[in-house]
């Protein structure tokens, strides 16, 4: 009797094992493999188990569009998705309009933006970023440049594109009230919602130059008409582009622990170097980030 009721308390215990081995990670249906346990256990419950909606202004080609075989990519994209590995949880993305990609945010739509957006004091105001890129602004203008815009002081009197919602509009202000002090004409400022309307713009003539993040304007400038439309601008005294700064995610201030568990998240990819091998796959190292900063912008 007593080995009997040895090998009942054996089958218990190895069951209460079994048990609590399953409950030890989610059943979310996601691959826990290459979870970082410490920024897991940060992100709340709801986030584990209903996955992260993701906001993204699509096409914005490198940072996030869809490839020629129909499958959506970019530097953002894959970014956010080892983020999602990390934290063991779906990742949804969604394609919002920049203009109104934050109140996507604040209506409960999505929960976080990955969409190349530059961490700014004015947008601090309403979200938190975690800060994974460093960007600035670069022009295209058409093939053989035409109007010879070579700096900010050649755009005076000319019309410049630029995207709704961007800090491009506000930097193409500043470039203007240069002129106007100068004595010089202003710069004529045309907003349109996404990339590829300001580039059918500018071919038809519906500007000089687009202002744009100087990684798409490269882009656009290797790869519309095979390279056969457009000039990058390429500005000794900016070589970094204007206004360089950082590029974050953006989450609601309020939810603190998804911002939390992000920031965490993306210093663990950093740690592990798969951050800084994404960025090499992009032609982006010099302009990775050292550390998974919260608000990096201060002024």
């Amino acid at each position: 009797m007593a080995i009997k009721k040895l090998g009942f308390v054996a089958v218990i215990t190895a069951s209460l094992l079994v048990l609590a081995g399953c409950a030890s990670g989610p059943n979310n249906g996601v691959d826990q493999s290459k979870v970082d346990k410490a920024a897991q256990e940060l992100l709340p419950a709801e986030y584990l188990d209903n996955g992260i909606d993701v906001a993204s202004d699509i096409p914005y080609e490198p940072f996030e569009y869809i490839d020629e075989d129909g499958v959506l990519t970019g530097v953002d994209i894959e970014l956010i998705n080892l983020i999602g590995e990390k934290l063991g949880t779906k990742i949804r993305v969604n394609d919002a309009v920049f203009d109104t990609i934050i109140a996507s945010l604040e209506s409960g739509t999505n929960d976080i933006i990955i969409s190349s957006m530059s961490d700014t004091v004015e947008r601090q105001a309403k979200v938190d970023f975690v800060d994974y890129n460093i960007g600035g602004s670069q022009m295209i203008v058409a093939k053989g440049n035409p109007e010879n815009i070579t700096n900010p002081m050649s755009l005076c009197g000319k019309t410049v594109i630029v995207q709704n919602g961007t800090i491009q509009i506000d930097l193409i202000g500043t470039m203007s009230e240069s002129c106007k002090v100068s004595g010089k004409k202003e710069i004529t400022l045309t907003q349109l919602p996404d990339a590829p309307s300001m580039q059918n713009a500018l071919r038809a003539g519906q500007g000089d130059a687009v202002m744009m993040d100087s990684f798409v304007a490269q882009g656009a400038a290797a790869k519309a008409g095979d390279g056969e439309y457009f000039d990058v601008v390429n500005d000794p005294d900016a070589p970094n582009g204007y206004d360089a700064g950082f590029v974050g995610i953006a989450i609601l201030k309020k939810d603190t622990e998804l911002r939390d568990a992000i920031q965490a998240a993306l210093q663990s990819l950093i740690d592990d170097g798969q951050y800084a091998a994404l960025m090499a796959k992009w032609n982006m190292s010099a302009n990775a980030v050292v550390s998974a900063s919260i608000n990096g912008t201060k002024e």
